[in-house]
């Protein structure tokens, strides 16, 4: 049971949420420990590996990201869980505050609201965030592999800002899922295609 005002996940967003989750995770935590495949002295090979391996999950993560947006240019209901800035779901986003501060959670699915707000704040993060590694990417290979000249400084900065917001997020979304979780389990269904 959804709750009146609240649609089921499409399957397509299970399994690209899957992924994402996935692959997110793995480009945060490999990012702890990499070194660039240019930096020699002092490094270990591993660092190295987690360094391309970045990049290579980074392009997959691009993928799906561009997938989504897809399933999300085809779904109005989808659209207006992420961008609930208008009309009754702008007003859930208040309601939903002042609920979370009662420890009252909206239920799962698609309603916008304070979570499709989240979600969809989430989702534009980790496109710049892909638009930015894709960038540095074409830029590493087109250097063939070494440091690539002093315009690779504007996109690195941009990841890496924006880096620290997804790690935000990342930590955020995972809290409150489980307190939510804690709470209706049924939450989780989310990761069930």
């Amino acid at each position: 049971m959804h709750g009146s005002d609240s649609l089921p996940w499409p399957r397509s967003v299970k399994w690209l949420h899957i992924f994402l989750a996935l692959f997110i995770t793995f480009q945060l935590m490999s990012e702890l420990d990499m070194k660039a495949i240019w930096k020699h002295i002092g490094i270990s090979a591993f660092r190295h590996f987690l360094f391309v391996s970045h990049m290579w999950v980074g392009i997959a993560s691009t993928i799906v990201i561009i997938l989504f947006w897809l399933v999300v240019a085809m779904n109005a209901q989808l659209r207006t869980h992420l961008f609930p800035y208008h009309g009754v779901y702008l007003q859930r986003i208040g309601k939903d505050i002042q609920g979370a501060t009662r420890g009252i959670f909206p239920p799962a699915g698609m309603r916008g609201g304070l979570p499709g707000l989240v979600h969809g704040l989430g989702l534009l993060a980790i496109s710049a965030m892909g638009a930015s590694g894709v960038v540095m990417f074409v830029m590493i290979y087109a250097a063939g592999g070494v440091k690539p000249g002093d315009a690779y400084a504007i996109p690195h900065a941009i990841h890496s800002l924006i880096a620290n917001l997804v790690w935000a997020y990342w930590w955020g979304h995972i809290a409150m899922a489980l307190l939510h979780a804690l709470r209706t389990p049924r939450i989780l269904r989310i990761f069930i295609p």
